[in-house]
């Protein structure tokens, strides 16, 4: 009787059949990554080919919450390590030079709401941004020229499901511009087109700052600043 081989399985399934186990939305360390793939050479660089197949794995570039040692698993792509097989796709690969570079021009904000990376939406303070890169114009032959890329948190990338919200038409767009209430409002607006992301001032930053803080330091900050406005009074 012969006995049966056991079938070998690449690197890239057995980072897949990791990252798997550590869910989708939850941490992982460089470390751990190595010690769930024994005898995997450059698990890291077989983790980041999984990126083709629609797995999204985030570090500290593309997510400021993150430790330089530090990955999140945001989205679980094909299950090769369940024996699915990649699904033909029109989308074109952005690749992670050109997804850094266009995080970069938008200064990692949300360039639809202005929500920077890793900041709690203000009317949800149990959610944190994370960015996407997607392409606007999807007419073959696709390109994936900055200037056909766009920025978004994943709740505008999903278009605000549920609340009515409507894609935008360049008619709509330039009847809101034409309305706007003066002339130095529509100068700003066109300064914004020109530069392609949102303008903010010192008092946007701090307060950005502020949010990431835990909910008992926001307060706690929050007190003190008040007590150095009595001050100054």
């Amino acid at each position: 009787m012969t006995e049966e081989r056991p079938v070998r399985r690449s690197s890239k399934v057995k980072v897949a059949e990791f990252l798997a186990t550590v869910g989708e939305d939850n941490v992982f360390t460089k470390l751990e990554l190595f010690e769930g793939v024994p005898g995997v050479a450059q698990a890291d660089r077989r983790m980041r080919d999984l990126r083709e197949l629609g797995w999204q794995i985030d570090n500290y570039k593309t997510d400021p919450r993150l430790q330089p040692d530090q990955y999140r698993l945001t989205a679980i792509g094909t299950r090769i390590d369940l024996g699915e097989k990649p699904k033909e796709s029109s989308r074109p690969r952005i690749s992670a030079a050109r997804r850094r570079e266009a995080l970069e021009r938008a200064d990692f904000v949300c360039q639809t709401c202005g929500t920077r990376a890793g900041e709690l939406y203000a009317d949800d303070e149990d959610q944190r941004a994370t960015l996407i890169v997607h392409v606007i114009d999807s007419t073959p032959p696709i390109s994936t020229e900055l200037s056909n890329l766009r920025v978004e948190c994943q709740r505008c990338n999903a278009g605000i499901r549920g609340t009515g919200r409507t894609l935008s038409t360049p008619d709509n767009v330039l009847t809101h511009a034409s309305g706007l209430s003066s002339r130095e409002n529509k100068r700003r607006l066109y300064r914004l087109m020109q530069s392609g992301k949102p303008e903010r001032d010192e008092v946007e930053l701090v307060f950005a700052e502020w949010l990431r803080l835990g909910r008992d330091d926001r307060v706690d900050v929050m007190l003190k600043l008040a007590g150095l406005l009595i001050e100054e009074d």
